[in-house]
């Protein structure tokens, strides 16, 4: 006679496999998240560096690109990364972008969804000219003369600083640098960075590397190439 399972026995192993896949299926799938942001943040970060190199060739040094003093500067510059990174249109809706410590961020909700200062990528990230600063001054050669912010996986969650939106900052010699700071932010009051275009004094470098949004966690994850935080 042949030995075979009890019904009791199928459904106890049955049950046993979905508790260790219950377990283990959000781990996993975390996992394989976090590798996409990562990835997705690294080519950001290369796609803005060749774009500003190849504007930096036509269009000569960087304080040439927009009159700064204009409102319409940041316009201008985004125009001309349109032409390298064409844009295959903006979110129709406004969403917010939360910080590490589970607060609306600085940006505003309409951040990504204004097209005279958004691109968004064929592969569905979303990159926003932040802020603009004033970089026609012979001392502003160490200051951000701009900021993108790019949220890697478009309008899709978390939508989280830190996770799958982070910062580079364009510098006047050229230089595309992850924007820098404490990762993860030790503070809840959010700064004014990213929120202010035009605005040199709450929008130089050392300011938006002391700000409370996370936003260092880009310089920390380019190093790294991982989501430790």
């Amino acid at each position: 006679m042949k030995k075979a399972f009890t019904l009791a026995e199928v459904l106890m192993t049955l049950v046993i496999i979905g508790v260790i896949a219950s377990m283990t299926i959000p781990t996993l799938k975390k996992t394989s998240d976090e590798k996409a942001y990562v990835a997705g943040a690294l080519k950001a970060y290369s796609e803005l560096s060749s774009a500003t190199k190849s504007i930096k060739r036509t269009e000569g040094p960087i304080s040439m690109w927009a009159s700064y003093s204009s409102a319409n500067a940041a316009a201008d510059i985004i125009s001309k990364y349109k032409t390298i990174m064409p844009s295959v249109g903006v979110p129709s809706n406004s969403y917010k972008i939360q910080t590490l410590n589970n607060e609306d961020s600085s940006l505003g909700e309409g951040t990504f969804s204004n097209s005279d200062t958004t691109i968004t990528a064929a592969d569905g990230a979303i990159y926003n000219l932040a802020f603009v600063n004033d970089c026609t001054a012979a001392n502003a050669a160490s200051k951000a003369c701009f900021r993108f912010v790019v949220d890697v996986n478009g309008t899709k969650d978390p939508n989280m600083i830190g996770v799958d939106v982070f910062a580079f900052d364009v510098m006047k010699n050229g230089d595309v640098n992850p924007a820098e700071g404490k990762c993860p932010p030790d503070s809840s009051q959010n700064s004014d960075s990213g929120n202010n275009k035009g605005d040199e004094d709450k929008n130089d470098s050392s300011q938006n590397n002391q700000d409370s949004d996370g936003w260092g966690c880009t310089a920390r994850l380019i190093k790294e190439k991982d989501i430790s935080w």
